[in-house]
Parts: structure tokens; C-alpha cells; sequence
């Protein structure tokens, strides 16, 4: 090989690196943008929710007017909130009570929300329950809450409606 072959091989290696570089910062900052968008919207009084990559469905709300996270979980009888959450939202559990879960049996206290707040719904007065532990700042909610509503679920979109 001469000194130019050498020289051509070398700057398309140089490009092809650069190139690859700019397609992993793109997909990257693609998909990370995608987990920080919204995955619901409000149109025609009802409320639309997206299911994210694993099938379920999340949405930012309140609880006593202060911001949380919610998982839609139908398998949950009450809206359920994780201790350390507790305490931030200044959360007293009332009452122990034996909650049987995926991952086996566990006592929680129950509590009640002044307000729970999510998409234009807002309802008070709100059974939960406080559940041990701080791995997840999620609260589940629960089919106390989802009862009240009118749900379709279809094309991985969930439609609530009161």
C-alpha cells in the first residue's frame, strides 16, 4: 500500500468513526427526550393515556396539592403510596392492615387523601394505603379511584372518562 492509500483509509476511518459517534448522541438524546414527554393528553373532556414501553400507563398528579407520580394499576384495590412518599406528602397511616402483593404478603396502614389529583380529574376524600419501603416514588393507583371512571383501553391508549 502507498503513503495516499494509507492516507484515504485513514480519513474514512476518521469519518466513519465521527459519523457513528453522531448516530449513538442522536439516538441517545432521542430516547431520552422520549421517557421525559408526555404521555397523555386531555381532548373532548376525556383524558388519554399513552402506555409507555412496557404497557403500562403513568402520569404525573397531586395529592394534597403536592406533585407525584402515578402507575395505573388495576390489580391494586387501593391507590397505594410508598412510606418514604408518605412522610414527604405528611401522610399518618391510620390503621394496619395485611396487604397481600405480587411479591407476598405485607402489613401497610391506611390513610386517607384530603385531594388526589390526575389529568382534569380531581376527587377527595381518597382511601389509600401507605406501603413500607422507598425503592419506587411512584404511587399506584388503584381501582378505588379508577372504578369511578368509564375506561376503554385499545392501540396501547387508555381513555378515562368520567
Amino acid at each position: 500500500m502507498s503513503n495516499d492509500q494509507y492516507a484515504r483509509t485513514g480519513r474514512t476511518m476518521f469519518i466513519l468513526a465521527w459519523l457513528i459517534f453522531f448516530i449513538f448522541l442522536f439516538l441517545f438524546f432521542h430516547y431520552y427526550g422520549q421517557e421525559n414527554e408526555p404521555r397523555y393528553r386531555i381532548q373532548q373532556g376525556q383524558l388519554i393515556l399513552d402506555a409507555d414501553e412496557q404497557g403500562h400507563y403513568r402520569m404525573p398528579g397531586h395529592i394534597n396539592d403536592r406533585p407525584v407520580h402515578f402507575l395505573l394499576d388495576t390489580g391494586a384495590s387501593l391507590v397505594a403510596v410508598p412510606q418514604t412518599l408518605a412522610n414527604q406528602l405528611h401522610l399518618t397511616g391510620r390503621y394496619p392492615v395485611r396487604i397481600q402483593t405480587a411479591g407476598g404478603n405485607i402489613t401497610g396502614m391506611l390513610t386517607r387523601l384530603d385531594k388526589l389529583e390526575f389529568g382534569k380529574f380531581t376527587l377527595k376524600n381518597v382511601k389509600a394505603v401507605i406501603i413500607p419501603g422507598d425503592r419506587d416514588k411512584m404511587v399506584l393507583m388503584g381501582m378505588n379511584v379508577l372504578n369511578q371512571f368509564n375506561m376503554i383501553q385499545k392501540n396501547k391508549q387508555l381513555i378515562i372518562k368520567h
